[in-house]
């Protein structure tokens, strides 16, 4: 992986300020690049679309001024740029105390035979893993499909974790 690929972050849109995909106010990142094809997926523009190429700096700053409780970041596939979004989550961190969930295509044992996947993993207070799959559907929140498992990777978010049933 060559330095821009560590420093710049590929992303198709932000909602600065939400109550989406997590609990409390968030700032949502659905970054761009996927390498699964799931059908009926709902972010096809995360792969093929249009995107922004942001440098983490730049992006840190907007995320520390906002006033949110914590990140968001969906695809596409996150776990792509995870040495970007690692450096990131640090330099947000550095200046304000975050919560961190992120949605990926890929299981968590998956994620876990990759050395830089694990570096970001060990930021990320929920996981939300698993491919998206459209005969699955069940109209859960804050998953897809009901193959999908919300891992708890810190403490963070557990009194507010039923929600997440």
């Amino acid at each position: 992986m060559n330095m821009y690929e560590k420093t710049i972050i590929k992303i198709s849109h932000i909602e600065e300020s939400t109550n989406l995909l997590g609990p409390f106010n968030r700032f949502v990142i659905w970054v761009h690049g996927c390498c699964f094809d799931c059908d009926g997926c709902l972010a096809t523009n995360t792969k093929n679309g249009v995107y922004e190429e942001v440098p983490v700096s730049e992006l840190s700053e907007r995320i520390v001024e906002c006033h949110c409780e914590g990140i968001t970041v969906s695809g596409g596939e996150p776990f792509l740029q995870s040495v970007a979004l690692l450096k990131l989550i640090q330099g947000v961190k550095q200046k304000r105390d975050i919560g961190v969930i992120v949605y990926s295509g890929f299981t968590l044992a998956e994620l876990k035979q990759d050395k830089d996947m694990v570096a970001f993993l060990q930021k990320i207070d929920i996981l939300i893993d698993g491919k998206y799959i459209k005969e699955l559907d069940d109209n859960r929140p804050y998953v897809g499909s009901s193959n999908q498992i919300i891992h708890y990777l810190s403490s963070r978010y557990t009194n507010v974790g039923k929600a997440y049933y």
